[in-house]
This record gives C-alpha cells, structure tokens and sequence, in this order.
C-alpha cells in the first residue's frame, strides 16, 4: 500500500475483526501510549495516529467506505518470510469438503491444546506469519497469564465462510477459512461460568492448515492479564456462595435487607446521571392476636409469605422488592413520581387485601429516595408508617353466599377440581 494508511496495522487488528475488537484494541493501545501514562515523547504522536484510526474504524458508516478504499490499496506481497507465497492452483484441484473439515479439525486440536494446557504444541499450529510476529517465549507467557484468570471448558466451533485469496499480514493465502466458536470458560478466582462467541481463522497454504492468531505483539495483553490475576482478592468459593446466599430471604425468596441496599444504590446513581424519579415504599404487617398461641408463633411468617408472594407477582419487572426487617417490606418504584408510586402501592395492597383468610393490618409510608444510606431511609420510614384501613366492597348476597361457601383460602368448586387441574394440592 502506498499513500494510504492502515488503519487495520494501527489499531493492530484484522480486517474481519468484530466491533468489540477494535474497541477492545483501542483501550488497550491508549493504556500504553497515552501522553498521561506513557512519558515517551513519541507516545503523544502515535497517541494521535490511534486516535484517527479508531475514528473510522470505530463508526459503522466511517469504516465501511474506508474498507473499500483499503482493499483497493491491496496488493499481492511477497511473503516476509522465506516461505513463498501459496499457489491457489494447488488448492483448485481438492475436494473443498474435505478442506473445510481439515481446517476444522486443526482448530479444534488448537483448543484441545489450549484445555490440556500444550502450549508447546498449540503454538506449532499458528501460521508461519504470527510465529515471526510472536515468539515463542510470549505465547507461552501470554498463555500461561491467561490459565491464572480463566479455564477453558466447552468449545463448539461452526463453520461460517470462506475468503479466497486472501490477504493475511501481507501474505496472500489461495483461501482462508472463518470459524464461529461458543466457548464456555470459568474465572478461576470468583468461580464464575460464562459463555461466549468468538470468531477464528484458518488459514489454508497449499500444503496444509495454520491457525491464525492476529496479534502483532502480546505483551501488552501479557501485563493486562498478570495485573489483573494481582488486583483480584482471592475470594474463597465458599465465602461467595454465602455471599450470593445472604442477598435472598430464605422465607420469601425476595431480597434481602442487603442485597435490597445493593440494587437501591445502584437505582439511586442511575436515577440521578439521567435525572428519572425514583420513590421507595415500605410496607410492614401487623398479624392480628391469634386466640391459640401455638399458632400465634407462625402467623407472622405466614402472613409475610402470602403478602410477598402477592407483591411479586404483580409488581413490574424494573421495580423491585425486599424483606427490610422481620415484618416490613420495602419497595423500590423506578422511574416514578411520588403521586404515581401512591396509587401502584394502592393497587397492590388492595390485591393483599382481597381475602380474609388471614387477619393482619398493613402499614404503609412513602418516601422520595436521594443519594445517601439506602439503610437509614428505610428506618425513618418504617417509623412514621401509618395503618392503612381496608376497603370496604359492597357484596350482593349472592356474591355473600359464594364467599360463605369458601373453605379457608379456597371455594369447595375449586378444591374438587384441583386434580383435573393437576395442581395436587393434597
């Protein structure tokens, strides 16, 4: 290419590589060539380079006409290494099948490496290209930083396409295989599963297949993963899991009084970078005096069970609930007004209000939510709460008769056609 920049060599990507990649390549590159980090008086010059490359590599529309402009500028080079350059015509005369399946099956070796941990034989696979652009020692390396963050589990590789004669880092290969590969891999010291879809090249040189890795140097990623193995607290599984346990309320599978904190104050910096209302409620039952003090010992919870259970069900997705204390419940109304968070509060102690079969009092407070101890505002509501008296619906006296003929939470009709139902009730 001449007279043209790369903008690809800069960002030190593929030209097929995702949006996330570049983005990815450009924090990377503004850690180590920032004026603000890097005091080389050269860093602020390259700074200014990657900064024009991801302005147009980095918009959709930008990128798009520049790629065409780029492989326009495309030329066949001479390999820069000893190896000459491949003859399509070799490739011309195999069965395309079975091409295809033997790429296939040199990725999948390169990732059974990666799991077994054969880095020696893993980096024996990559293509005569990355092998003069990385050497062997920071493969290992780099492969090794990796192992001490994330393990390898499942990987699923598709084909996807095929490019023919196909410019990679100035060698021209007759064709060039991509691949879709899920991967399953877990953070070694949180313990935590995630998948992901990765794209991965292969490329064909007349005589055989090499995996093409597309890094121009790792130490970069080298120091960014051995920095990250150094700052992350090596948390114990179990202390996690207790962790993640102690944010649910055993009783009622809501949140608990922490973990309703925790989503509170991330509403509350979200309600206040895009200025929405945000409102909080908080609810707390008063069971009625039993006349058995055996069952005086259970109603509470069974109240708080039925009432949880009600608010779950028919608050919206973005709001969110909690058990605050042994008795009370607090409510978080996202993107609400005050007036508005009233009269959902309404609607919903209604629906707990419905049936009395269960005796208890509902006191209730509404509170607008600024920066501050989510904690303390739930006390100070929980304190000025104030009895919320029951509506009273006329009946009819067949609409009396139905009720009388309830048993318990239930009519008789429906507890005769439960099994037809298949709830199993008994």
């Amino acid at each position: 290419m001449t007279k043209h920049n790369d903008y690809y060599r800069t960002l030190q990507v593929h030209h097929d590589a995702g949006q996330d990649v570049i983005d990815a390549a450009y924090r990377c590159l503004c850690k180590m060539y920032h004026p603000d980090l890097n005091q080389n008086p050269s860093a602020a010059e390259k700074m200014k380079f990657i900064n024009i490359a991801y302005g147009i590599l980095g918009d959709e529309k930008k990128r798009r006409i520049y790629h065409i402009e780029w492989l326009k500028n495309q030329v066949v080079k001479p390999a820069s290494t000893p190896t000459p350059t491949p003859s399509p015509a070799k490739h011309t005369v195999r069965d395309e099948k079975l091409d295809t399946d033997l790429a296939a099956k040199v990725l999948d070796e390169f990732f059974r490496d990666t799991v077994n941990e054969s880095w020696e034989s893993a980096y024996q696979k990559l293509t005569s290209v990355d092998q003069n652009n990385i050497p062997r020692e920071d493969f290992l390396e780099w492969k090794k930083a990796v192992s001490q963050m994330y393990r390898l589990g499942n990987y699923k590789i598709t084909f996807f396409r095929k490019y023919q004669n196909c410019d990679y880092a100035g060698v021209i290969y007759p064709v060039i295989y991509q691949f879709s590969v899920a991967l399953t891999e877990m953070q070694i010291v949180t313990g935590r599963i995630s998948e992901e879809v990765t794209q991965k090249y292969v490329a064909f040189n007349g005589d055989g297949c090499r995996v093409c890795l597309g890094y121009l140097d790792l130490k970069p990623t080298i120091k960014k993963f051995k920095y990250l193995a150094q700052a992350l607290p090596k948390m114990d599984k179990d202390e996690i899991f207790m962790k993640a346990v102690a944010k649910i309320d055993p009783l009622t599978g809501v949140l608990s009084l922490s973990g309703f904190k925790e989503q509170a104050e991330r509403e509350m910096l979200r309600s206040c970078r895009y200025g929405n209302p945000l409102t909080m409620a908080v609810v707390t039952v008063k069971p009625s005096q039993s006349q058995d003090d055996t069952l005086e010992e259970y109603q509470l919870d069974a109240c708080i069970s039925y009432i949880s259970e009600i608010l779950c069900g028919n608050i919206r997705k973005t709001d969110m609930i909690g058990r605050c204390d042994d008795s009370s419940f607090g409510i978080l109304f996202t993107e609400t007004k005050q007036e508005d968070a009233e009269e959902a509060l309404n609607k919903l102690l209604e629906l707990c209000q419905k049936d009395d079969f269960l005796s208890f009092q509902l006191c209730t407070a509404i509170a607008n939510l600024n920066i501050g101890d989510v904690e303390l505002s739930l006390k100070e509501a929980m304190e000025r709460v104030v009895p919320r008296e029951k509506v009273k619906e006329e009946t009819s006296p067949l609409e009396a008769e139905e009720k009388a003929a309830k048993l318990g939470k239930y009519k008789l009709s429906d507890i005769l056609g439960f099994n037809k139902r298949g709830k199993n009730h008994f």
